[in-house]
C-alpha cells in the first residue's frame, strides 16, 4: 500500500497530495506499484523555451514534474504489467501478496534477534524459580530448560514454554520483510517506530508461526493484557498472517 512506498519520488508526492486532501492512505482499498530502487539519475533540465512557456505542463501534479529524459523506456511498461497482473488476479479470485519494502540489513536483523533472545531470557528468569520450587524441574533447571520444556506461569493459571530461541537471522529477515512488512502488527506503524518480536502464544515455542512484530508501546499493552487486550479484528488479522508463515523445520 501507499505507506510502504520508499525511495519513489512520485509515490511520496502522491502520499503528500492525498494527505492534503484528507484521503485515508491507510485504507485497504488503495494499492500501488512503486520502485524502491534508489534514484541515481536526476530529471533532465527543462530547456529555456520550456521554462519560458508553461513549465506546469510537464508535471502530473504541482511541484512534481514527469521525467522526460533520461529514462529507461521499459520501466513504464513494467509498472503497467505489474498493475494489470494484480488486477487480473483480484478479479479471478486468486489474489497475491507481493513483497513490499526494502531488504533488511544484516545489522538490523542481528539487533532484532538479540533483543528477542533477551526478551525470552527474561521470561525464563521470571518463571524459573517458581517452577523449580514447585518440584516440576528435577534437574535444577538449566540443561532441561535449554532443550525446551513447559513450566507453570507465575500466577499458576497457564503453562509457558521455555527454551532456546527457535529462529535465526534468515528467519528474522523473512519475518520482517515478508510476513510483517516491517510494521507493527497492532497499529501498522512503521517509520520512526521501534519494532520487536513477541511470542503470540507463550505455551508454544518461538517458531516463525508464533512470532508477531509489535512496537514497544503495543508490547507493553500486550504484556499487560495479552491477546484479550486487542480487538477481535486485530487478533483475526494477526492469526491469518501467522497461518501464512512458512513451515518451520
Amino acid at each position: 500500500d501507499l505507506r510502504s512506498a520508499s525511495r519513489d519520488p512520485l509515490a511520496a508526492k502522491l502520499k503528500w497530495f492525498l494527505k492534503k486532501l484528507k484521503v485515508d492512505i491507510d485504507s485497504d482499498l488503495i494499492d500501488i506499484v512503486y520502485s524502491s530502487e534508489k534514484t541515481v539519475v536526476p530529471l533532465a533540465e527543462l530547456t529555456d523555451e520550456q521554462k519560458a512557456g508553461s513549465p506546469g505542463e510537464f508535471g502530473a501534479v504541482d511541484n512534481m514534474r514527469v521525467r522526460v529524459l533520461p529514462v529507461l523506456g521499459t520501466m513504464p511498461a513494467t509498472m503497467g504489467q505489474a498493475q494489470a497482473a494484480y488486477v487480473l488476479c483480484e478479479i479471478g479470485g486468486k489474489p497475491f501478496s507481493p513483497i513490499a519494502g526494502e531488504r533488511i540489513g544484516k545489522n538490523v536483523r542481528h539487533k532484532r534477534l538479540q533483543h528477542f533472545k533477551n526478551r525470552e531470557a527474561a521470561i525464563r528468569r521470571q518463571h524459573q524459580t517458581d517452577d523449580v520450587n514447585s518440584g516440576n524441574d528435577n534437574n535444577g533447571g538449566s540443561d532441561q530448560a535449554y532443550e525446551g520444556r513447559m513450566i507453570q506461569s507465575k500466577d499458576g493459571k497457564s503453562n509457558i514454554w521455555v527454551g532456546p530461541v527457535q529462529i535465526d537471522s534468515d528467519d528474522v529477515e523473512y519475518l520482517l520483510g515478508e510476513v510483517w512488512r516491517n510494521r507493527c502488527a497492532v497499529t501498522g506503524a512503521r517509520l520512526g517506530t521501534i519494532l520487536e518480536f513477541v511470542r503470540w502464544d507463550l505455551s508454544k515455542p518461538s517458531i516463525c508461526s508464533n512470532l508477531v512484530l509489535m512496537s514497544t508501546h503495543a508490547i507493553e499493552k500486550f504484556d499487560e493484557s495479552g491477546q484479550g487486550g486487542l480487538s477481535a479484528n486485530i487478533r483475526r488479522k494477526i492469526e491469518v498472517r501467522l497461518s501464512s508463515c512458512k513451515v518451520d523445520w
